[in-house]
């Protein structure tokens, strides 16, 4: 928008903040939330209206009239100085959460520089290995007044909390989001070489105490759903597996002191959203339910914001194929509507090429826009929970609840750590994949451009083009930087991290101040490794960068 738009606009400039209109195209005036005239005991047990326990209707009584949705977009290729980039250019076009993804290695906490994966460097989000990254990507941009969300696990939490130190900061203000949902990790592909259960829960505990304890304002996607739904759970059994996750991390938190009131409010479901609307609008009106009564009925919750679940949602880039891609448009609108009809608080459209190349700008504007289309011009923001009193979508939220508790029993039956362990629970989702495929081949479920309604003459869409040279001069400045190192400092705080660790100590200060003097993702995560008994590399191609013993 121009400057002189913006004087002859004013409103139009807060728009990402508020919505415009609460009159229909037409004119017709709207309430904040319907619901039936004369309401019953069965009513406020099972919905309640919108903002009140247990919030099946939604998290807050006005929903997006009295505060739009986050309207997020993710950034992150090649190098720091690329994502960031990236960042302003969202800025520019609206986006009011910014997301940074990194890197695969940097995602499993292996450096740039490990022999085994040269290539994949920048390749699927941003390098991000030490302090110094973060002092590119993050330069003028004050993390107690802009909340950054992380789209990392592995380390993250500790290399921020090193930069916002040397900023000097102060911690309890520090802002952003991670997702330190390790278990997860583990099943949606990480597996047991990089990620074992063992260590994945102890890493997301130490985390979410760490930020219980100093940093209140930080939040946590947790649980991760995003994955494994990707993986291949169902919606069932996203809410099954998820609040397994939260119900064993909540209790070994209890060990440590922090009650379910310390953390909870600073929880976000991290969910995704699929094709079917009606399903997914009827899966984040179970889940805020089932969490409610959890918080409250077994953790005894006192706080109404540990009982009022915040859900962050990304349309499933696992349901756009690379066929006929621009079809994916009309996936991806339809996914954004199920996640704003579903009450959720912040909303990550996919972008229509994503199936081909890391999303170009164009392909990521288009994905902003499908938002501020859905909410200023098709109305989906206009009242709480819109499909609520529907005969179908009433009866779909109680058989995904049922179904769901269900499993929820089966898998605390056996153990949370021991179903996925054991493999039982990557068992599950290989069963759902498997006759997902079967459906697919059989022609039972159908996909347009895949299996059915195909087209001869499909053109391919542009290919962001990473900058490959700028990537390898990142890599070389990355070695010939670490190894003008003092490591002296550097071993003496890998020694500290791994003494904590097999101490049973909370690993996180001793990882701050290892980041802090320049040690690395892979040996900060490699010496919090040697603690719990595994080893430094779980590809057995890096050595410690001194004898640690």
């Amino acid at each position: 928008m121009s400057g002189a738009d913006r004087e002859k606009f004013p409103e139009v400039d807060d728009a990402h903040l508020r919505l415009s209109r609460t009159k229909t195209w037409g004119g017709l005036e709207t309430e904040a939330a319907y619901g039936p005239p004369e309401p019953d005991a069965d009513y406020a047990e099972q919905l309640g209206d919108p903002g009140q326990f247990p919030y099946a209707r939604g998290s807050y009584p006005q929903m997006y009239r009295s505060r739009m949705w986050t309207q997020r977009t993710i950034v992150g290729y090649g190098t720091p100085a690329d994502t960031r980039a990236g960042l302003e250019a969202a800025r520019a076009q609206g986006a009011t959460g910014l997301d940074v993804v990194l890197d695969t290695l940097s995602q499993e906490a292996l450096d740039p520089d490990h022999p085994m994966f040269g290539p994949e460097v920048g390749s699927e989000g941003c390098s991000i290995t030490w302090l110094p990254d973060l002092e590119v990507l993050l330069d003028g941009i004050d993390l107690t007044a802009t909340d950054i969300a992380w789209h990392a696990t592995v380390g993250l939490y500790p290399l921020v909390l090193a930069y916002a130190e040397k900023q000097g900061y102060d911690l309890t203000r520090l802002q952003g989001s991670h997702m330190p949902d390790h278990v997860t990790l583990t099943l949606s592909g990480y597996g047991e070489k990089l990620l074992p259960v063992d260590l994945a829960q102890r890493a997301t505990v130490d985390v979410l105490e760490h930020v219980a304890r100093f940093t209140p304002r930080w939040a946590t996607g947790f649980p991760q759903c995003y994955n494994l739904r990707e993986r291949g759970l169902t919606p069932v059994s996203e809410i099954a597996v998820g609040m397994a996750i939260v119900n064993q991390t909540l209790a070994d938190l209890a060990v440590r002191g922090i009650g379910v009131d310390q953390i909870a409010p600073s929880m976000a479901w991290v969910s995704t959203t699929d094709v079917d609307l009606f399903e997914e609008v009827a899966k984040f009106r179970a889940l805020r339910r089932v969490w409610a009564r959890t918080m409250r009925d077994r953790f005894g919750s006192q706080d109404l914001r540990s009982q009022r679940l915040r859900i962050a949602c990304h349309t499933s880039g696992r349901s756009l194929p690379c066929q006929q891609p621009l079809n994916n448009l009309a996936r991806a609108t339809v996914q954004t509507l199920a996640a704003i009809l579903g009450g959720v608080q912040s909303v990550e459209t996919c972008t229509y090429d994503e199936p081909v190349s890391i999303p170009t700008p164009e392909a990521r504007e288009l994905a902003i826009r499908t938002q501020q289309i859905l909410a200023h011009e098709v109305g989906a923001a206009r009242t709480a929970d819109p499909l609520g009193g529907s005969w179908y979508v009433e009866a779909l939220t109680d058989d995904l609840e049922a179904a769901a508790l269900k499993m929820l029993g089966q898998i605390e039956a056996q153990g949370l750590l021991a179903a996925v362990g054991s493999g039982h629970l990557e068992e599950l989702i290989d069963q759902h994949n498997h006759r997902t495929e079967q459906e697919m081949q059989s022609g039972e479920r159908l996909r347009v451009g895949v299996n059915a309604f195909r087209s001869e003459h499909s053109t391919p869409p542009p290919r962001f083009q990473i900058d490959h040279v700028a990537v390898a001069a990142h890599v070389a400045e990355f070695r010939a930087r670490k190894a003008a190192r003092d490591l002296e400092p550097i071993r003496d705080a890998m020694r500290d991290v791994r003494g904590a660790t097999a101490a049973g100590e909370n690993s996180i200060p001793a990882m701050v101040r290892a980041f802090g003097v320049h040690a690395t993702s892979g040996e900060v995560w490699g010496a919090f490794r040697l603690g719990l008994g595994h080893p430094y590399d779980p590809f057995g191609a890096v050595a410690p960068p001194l004898p640690l013993d």
